[in-house]
């Protein structure tokens, strides 16, 4: 359900896209960067049977893409993947697009909207070691875990840039909405009692809505280095949960540079925080 719901998003943000521009424009930018690099995952579970926290580090690979046209359009993707952390496969999608606009004499708005998608598959066999309400720790068995959050949203602002012809500058404030639903199985066994012990079998199914509010940064300097940054957090009177990340390209060509990406987002199963590297490549 929750994936149907992720694709479904994703694929009215890219259509609005293609509907708008129904060519690539010669002013068009595009970029593509493949990456490689490490992410450290902690998922937290909170329940009757007791509590658990999971943490590990290990690879992962991404793939961004990002297209803009000056002054109507950006939309930007990026998928990445870690085979085997926590016992798990943990796959992401950041889906964006914004649209530009102007309101009689004010210029520079912006509307926009995507979705954030994070899937576990965790197979953890008897490796997973729970604290129950009183404060024992208790050993799982045959541990297994399915969980889907998605998380679309909606956000409006405006564009603030500065510069000159070497130097380009553009800070975006923007505030928004977000529905984060989380969804999935768990099943495992506790020693309790005679053998086998007993079998827990549970469904997860929460939906919440967040506040959003955050800023990005993009500047180019010189035409060959692009910095952007970005902090956001989704919040309501019982939450917060912040979100920031930085991505650098250095062009050493008109179309070819490498790229280092870092970013650290809290969710309410856990936290992702990554470290990549790659090539940018710009057409």
């Amino acid at each position: 359900m929750f994936r149907g719901i992720a694709k479904t998003i994703t694929a009215v943000c890219f259509l609005g896209v293609a509907i708008s521009s129904a060519a690539a424009q010669p002013t068009d930018i595009r970029i593509v960067a493949p990456y490689a690099g490490f992410v450290t995952s902690v998922y937290q579970r909170e329940s009757g049977s007791g509590d658990i926290r999971l943490e590990d580090t290990d690879l992962m690979l991404g793939l961004y893409a990002q297209w803009i046209r000056t002054g109507t359009f950006q939309a930007n993707a990026f998928l990445y993947h870690a085979p085997d952390v926590n016992y798990s496969s943990l796959w992401g999608l950041h889906t964006n697009v914004d649209f530009y606009f102007s309101l009689g004499e004010i210029e520079n708005l912006v509307i926009g909207g995507g979705v954030q998608l994070l899937t576990l598959d965790i197979d953890a066999g008897n490796n997973i070691v729970a604290v129950s309400p009183m404060g024992a720790e208790v050993n799982l068995q045959d541990f297994s875990l399915k969980t889907t959050v998605v998380a679309p949203y909606l956000r409006t602002g405006r564009q603030y840039p500065f510069g000159d012809a070497r130097t380009n500058v553009v800070i975006f404030p923007w505030v928004g909405g977000e529905v984060n639903l989380v969804g999935g199985d768990v099943s495992f066994g506790l020693p309790i009692g005679p053998p086998p012990g007993m079998q827990i079998d549970e469904s997860i199914d929460d939906t919440d809505l967040f506040a959003l509010a955050g800023i990005n940064v993009r500047a180019t300097l010189w035409r060959f280095l692009q910095i952007e940054a970005r902090y956001s957090a989704a919040f309501d009177p019982n939450t917060f949960l912040p979100r920031a990340s930085v991505m650098t390209n250095v062009f050493f060509t008109r179309n070819l540079g490498v790229s280092y990406r870092v970013s650290a987002m809290e969710s309410s199963t856990g936290s992702t925080v990554y470290h990549l590297f790659g090539l940018a490549g710009m057409f």
